[in-house]
């Protein structure tokens, strides 16, 4: 190992709070202390990882207490300091990290809210293509195919929770002071970005299961009947209304589009 890969070791291991004796010999003496002259690394690099953190997590951070978030965000970096030079899937390790960490159990809702954030970020960085109109699903549907194939936006995702996301969410923003592990049932959430906004819809659970088959590959009838199951009047023809009334599928084989 080269002198300078050395130091980059050495230097990480003191970061992550190991190895203190073996960088400080690479440190001369001044008239600062070397532990003092050495805070400003530890501030920076935590302060900008948890600015990375709270940017794709903010609902998260806005549940937690300050306290808990800081000890949360040292934690992480101590067992996934990034290797590269890039934040941009860096948090994608924190929704696990969640589920081991014993202070984020107060919160039983907190992964879920973790994945539908994270999710979230995945969309904004997916490409768009051109959307199916009312006339290109009249062709599709009238077409002699005995199976069709719907084509979503590459940023579509369904989302099934445990915990009623949605209202957690909304009481948060409106009654902050409200406890909200109180709140009980599931929730059912599509994820997309159109024209650069990410767009969150709560569906049903029936209307959930008929989309996600779909998306799936799977038949028509196949979906409707899943449908049914949950709910015996699930209405087909409203669901394609909701599909075409939002920017949730896509033609086939055209180009993709920022």
């Amino acid at each position: 190992m080269s002198g300078l890969g050395k130091i980059q070791r050495d230097f990480r291991e003191f970061i992550l709070g190991h190895g203190y004796e073996d960088f400080m010999q690479h440190i001369k003496s001044t008239d600062l202390p070397k532990e003092e002259s050495l805070d400003v690394y530890h501030h920076n690099i935590f302060s900008v990882h948890h600015r990375s953190l709270v940017n794709d997590y903010p609902l998260v951070f806005s549940i937690i207490d300050d306290t808990t978030a800081r000890r949360m965000v040292r934690a992480y970096v101590e067992v996934s300091l990034p290797c590269t030079g890039s934040l941009e899937d860096w948090g994608g390790g924190f929704i696990s990290f969640i589920q081991r960490y014993e202070l984020a159990s107060q919160w039983p809702y907190l992964t879920e809210m973790a994945q539908f954030e994270w999710a979230k970020h995945i969309a904004y960085c997916a490409k768009e293509k051109p959307l199916l109109n009312p006339e290109d699903m009249r062709k599709l549907v009238d077409s002699s195919q005995k199976e069709i194939s719907f084509h979503f936006q590459p940023s579509c995702q369904l989302m099934a929770f445990l915990h009623p996301l949605e209202q957690i969410i909304q009481t948060h923003q409106n009654e902050p002071k409200k406890p909200l592990s109180d709140l009980k049932g599931t929730s059912y959430a599509l994820i997309l970005k159109h024209q650069g906004h990410i767009n969150v819809y709560w569906v049903s659970a029936s209307l959930f299961v008929f989309i996600n088959r779909l998306k799936e590959g799977q038949d028509i009838e196949v979906a409707f009947a899943a449908a049914q199951v949950l709910e015996p009047e699930f209405d087909a023809q409203e669901a394609f209304s909701f599909l075409l009334q939002h920017p949730i599928l896509c033609r086939e084989g055209d180009e993709t589009c920022v």
